[in-house]
């Protein structure tokens, strides 16, 4: 099927049998192009008769900005899959689908334009007070239920065969675990961290740290991952979250979802040394963020402990005791996927606007290296983590580096 367009996107939809969920007269639908992301075709189309609209999302055979970039199109189907778990197991948390189809790689769906996206604002010092709770939830229900825990075995493995997704697997592999860490042409960083960039390059201890991150990342079908929740896959506003994106999803460790989401909290701490606009407000915002990471990991805990107790096969997983080893793993391993996602963020390919919007280069530097101090702190001190206040004094004692005082 040829790329969409805003024309043979009304066409689509009335050949589909949609045009009943806009309703008024087709030709009247207006039919705007959503360009903030980078892979996918995205479209909102509204109907002014009746104040209802939609969005249409088309999967390409590349990234439609970067058109070398080859991708398969079936990451749709791959998200479409998860997107049919959480409706089941946290519908409050993800959008509504009204119709998918895989040969033409197009999913049709609720339109959250009501909603914010968190990380644009986050830079602005908006808070989300249900966030940590929605989050939590999410991640410990979709997490436990398709588990081990779980799943029947059989079960378990036929699903984990059918959502591979190797090549979003190997371009993660490549952005978050290997390329930031070493002389690579695609990564990129402001000037003033070179001397601190180099000190990464050099440093073993940190990247054998890593490259048992890596190895988890790549053999450990612990459950079915998001894969890329970052802040700019989420959608808030005070009363709702919705969790969008999950094309890159497959199964892998818990700990990297749990550590992408609270890594991009503790990115728009660091960001907000450049954001806030007084002290006064910094120190307030930066203490719902280490709040909300606390909490979101207290909802996780609770809510995966709910499900344990209720819907655990006991006869496969009867230690009460391996039950506090194996969450007292996840949030190590949070920290551990955490850190490699600030990295990736502050010096791998793969920026974000918690810090390009910040115009001045060495006042960019300065909210970066607080960044990296914190990325390390998680990364090399993990193992001694034994609650979520380990994470977030981590994050709360990080300082701006001397080399750029």
């Amino acid at each position: 099927m040829d790329a969409l367009n805003e024309s043979a996107v009304k066409e689509y939809l009335k050949q589909k049998g949609l045009a009943g969920r806009l309703g008024g007269d087709p030709e009247s639908w207006q039919v705007q192009p959503i360009t903030e992301g980078n892979v996918n075709l995205l479209f909102r189309v509204t109907s002014p008769q009746t104040g209802r609209s939609l969005i249409v999302k088309q999967a390409l055979p590349y990234a439609w900005r970067y058109p070398d970039f080859k991708m398969p199109t079936d990451r749709l189907k791959v998200e479409h899959a998860v997107l049919e778990v959480a409706a089941e197991h946290a519908p409050e948390q993800v959008p509504e689908v009204y119709f998918f189809d895989a040969d033409d790689a197009v999913m049709v769906m609720e339109d959250l334009n009501r909603h914010r996206e968190m990380r644009a604002a986050l830079r602005e010092g908006v808070r989300f007070p249900r966030a940590a709770g929605h989050m939590g939830r999410y991640m410990a229900r979709t997490l436990f239920y398709t588990s081990d825990l779980y799943l029947p075995s059989g079960e378990k493995k036929r699903w984990a065969a059918e959502l591979v997704n190797p090549v979003l697997r190997k371009v993660q592999e490549d952005l978050v675990f290997t390329q930031p860490f070493k002389e690579h042409p695609n990564n990129k960083y402001s000037a003033p961290l070179e001397p601190l960039v180099r000190e990464i390059y050099a440093d073993d201890a940190l990247h054998a740290e890593v490259h048992e991150l890596k190895e988890r990342y790549m053999t450990q079908a612990q459950a079915l991952i998001h894969n890329d929740l970052h802040t700019g896959s989420i959608l808030a506003n005070e009363e709702e979250t919705k969790v969008v994106d999950p094309e890159f999803a497959f199964f892998g460790p818990m700990g990297h979802d749990l550590g992408t989401y609270l890594g991009n909290l503790a990115l728009a701490y660091a960001a907000y040394e450049a954001h806030a606009p007084n002290e006064e407000e910094k120190r307030a915002f930066r203490g719902w963020l280490l709040e909300s990471m606390a909490q979101t990991w207290r909802v996780f805990e609770r809510e995966f402990q709910e499900a344990w107790e209720q819907d655990v096969q006991r006869e496969e997983w009867y230690s009460d005791r391996y039950r506090e080893r194996y969450l007292q793993r996840l949030l190590r391993d949070a920290a551990g996927f955490g850190a490699a996602e600030m990295y990736r963020r502050l010096i791998g390919m793969a920026h974000v606007s918690d810090f390009w919007s910040i115009e001045d280069e060495l006042e960019r530097a300065r909210a970066e290296s607080i960044g990296l101090e914190i990325a390390r702190g998680w990364l090399l001190e993990r193992e001694g983590f034994s609650s979520e206040k380990d994470l977030t004094e981590r994050v709360a004692a990080a300082r701006v580096s001397p080399l750029l005082d």
